[in-house]
């Protein structure tokens, strides 16, 4: 099983294969989200590969709201199998990468924690 530190990279990859898209919000400002995702935020895509998360998965987002042609969300967050021992926040891009302060019930048995990326800004499709 490959980890890194505390952190179980396999048992999280095996918890997003299984996330299929009725999993996921279907607001339009989610769907922007997971639409948009990968090809804007290339860099923090791999970093969450790194961990074990897929971008276009969210756990929960918050938007803030179009403006501009863009989609501003004040955070996104992902949950992550095992603990948060040797996670260290950090920085990807413009988008700083902490452990959640708060989220809604992840529902999951076992170790786990909830991790979240703000700013975000991707392009706004309006769909």
């Amino acid at each position: 099983m490959k980890e890194n530190g505390n952190m179980d990279i396999e048992r999280t990859r095996r918890y997003y294969e299984r996330l299929t898209d009725e999993d996921i919000c279907s607001c339009a400002y989610c769907r922007n989200y997971v639409r948009n995702a990968r090809s804007f935020c290339t860099a923090l895509a791999a970093y969450l590969d790194e961990l074990g998360a897929d971008i276009e998965k969210p756990f929960e987002a918050i938007p803030v709201g179009p403006a501009d042609g863009m989609m501003y969300y004040s955070g996104v967050q992902y949950v992550i199998m095992g603990s948060a021992g040797d996670f260290r926040e950090t920085s990807v891009g413009d988008a700083r990468v902490c452990i959640a302060d708060s989220h809604p019930m992840t529902d999951i048995t076992g170790d786990h924690f909830v991790i979240e990326v703000s700013p975000v800004s991707l392009k706004w499709t309006g769909e």
